[in-house]
């Protein structure tokens, strides 16, 4: 169809684009390890002209695999949310809900049906869902509902029920869902925020970024730390956050010189299903002058060294004490005791019983520092409270 051409570009446009509000400071130019990944992003959306597209994106490239228009829904859209492969709630300027029911978006997108299954009541300004039965909007005045969704196509109030009111004061620019009962949001002023909801009055909230996101009017996620931001251009970029529940942005990776496209995202609006990819990434690729790139590595190395470790608090001792032993840098080394490498390894030569590279491998290094912390103190966070107590470990 020649419509495809004219809404996405076939293949993404080489060169660095312009900077369109969005955050550059403290960006690496190197690449993140490369992902072994199966599935794909799938992301629905509606043209102006109101008609349902659907586009597949490769999680591990930011590639764009496929695209799909299909027909006009038959109704003025307003907000929607993306319930699994082939069902799509989306809400009318006047009020009302409608399930889209997705026949098939292989080499064609075509529809089994449009129901609406309520009248009135959804004035919504943005939907998403979290994969886990829980189904988010806001209103315009800021408030934050959340309903349960019971069936995998709800015929109405039935199955899209429990609405709660979980606060005001949410007067957000995009809103996405990135697991269960976990948000993330833009804002006017371009901060990145991240929402843990428990109910009614009760959720946290973390500020991932403080500038630099103002740019984004859609912000997609299918979970698994991945985010989709389409700017006023048409431009669809994408970010990894490296631990998506860890409530800090410092280990979000940013491609802004490998977006997913420089232009032709033109949809009214968009939603990524949620849970349709899984990814494993090989340490081995990791580039040791890159901190960020390292500290995620060695967080997956401390979870394969004992499953037990593989907690948040864990990570944060282990985070901290070689922040302050190293900085996470392969060839720190003290000028005073001749301790060397990310775990201060003194004398450095210890660390040859995990590598021969372990004077250039931080990886080698990160072996032999989890080794040792695990037969000197049994956990990171004895290490680190037993640094605290002596400022040496």
């Amino acid at each position: 169809m020649a419509i495809v051409s004219s809404v996405w570009p076939s293949a993404r446009l080489a060169g660095r684009p312009g900077r369109h509000g969005l955050a550059v400071a403290a960006v690496s130019s190197s690449k993140p390890p490369s992902p072994t990944c199966a599935g794909s992003v799938s992301v629905y959306g509606v043209l102006e002209d109101g008609r349902l597209t659907y586009s597949a994106i490769n999680p591990a490239t930011g590639d764009l695999a496929k695209v799909r228009v299909g027909p006009d829904l038959g109704f003025e859209p307003k907000a929607m949310a993306t319930l699994n492969f082939n069902t799509v709630l989306v809400t009318s300027t006047a009020g009302a809900l409608y399930r889209v029911d997705v026949l098939t978006n292989n080499n064609a997108l075509e529809l089994s049906g449009v129901e609406k299954i309520a009248d009135s009541g959804w004035t919504h300004d943005k939907l998403t869902y979290d994969g886990h039965g829980h189904l988010y909007g806001t209103t315009a005045a800021g408030l934050l509902l959340r309903y349960n969704v019971s069936q995998a196509k709800p015929q109405g109030s039935q199955h899209i029920a429990q609405r709660t009111e979980i606060d005001t004061g949410f007067v957000l620019k995009t809103l996405t869902a990135t697991g269960d009962d976990r948000l993330s949001a833009t804002t006017a002023d371009g901060r990145l925020l991240d929402y843990e909801i428990s109910g009614a009055g009760a959720w946290k909230s973390h500020q991932l970024k403080t500038d630099g996101w103002s740019g984004f009017n859609q912000l997609g996620s299918p979970g698994g730390g991945l985010y989709y931001g389409r700017l006023a251009t048409g431009a669809m970029y994408w970010y990894k956050d490296a631990d998506p529940v860890d409530g800090s942005g410092s280990d979000i990776s940013y491609h802004l010189d490998d977006p997913v496209n420089t232009g032709g995202w033109t949809q009214t609006m968009l939603s990524a299903q949620p849970n349709t990819y899984t990814c494993t990434t090989s340490v081995d690729s990791v580039d040791r002058n890159n901190i960020t790139e390292v500290k995620a590595a060695g967080r997956q190395l401390m979870n394969e060294h004992d499953s037990a470790w593989a907690t948040a608090s864990q990570w944060a001792c282990l985070e901290n004490l070689w922040d302050r032993e190293s900085g996470w840098r392969w060839n720190a080394q003290n000028p005073s005791s001749g301790a060397y490498g990310i775990p201060q390894a003194l004398p450095g030569s210890k660390m040859a019983v995990s590598g021969s590279d372990w004077q250039s491998n931080p990886l080698t290094q990160i072996k032999w520092g989890l080794s040792y912390i695990d037969g000197r103190y049994g956990t990171p966070c004895g290490a680190w409270t037993f640094f605290q107590n002596n400022n040496w470990y």
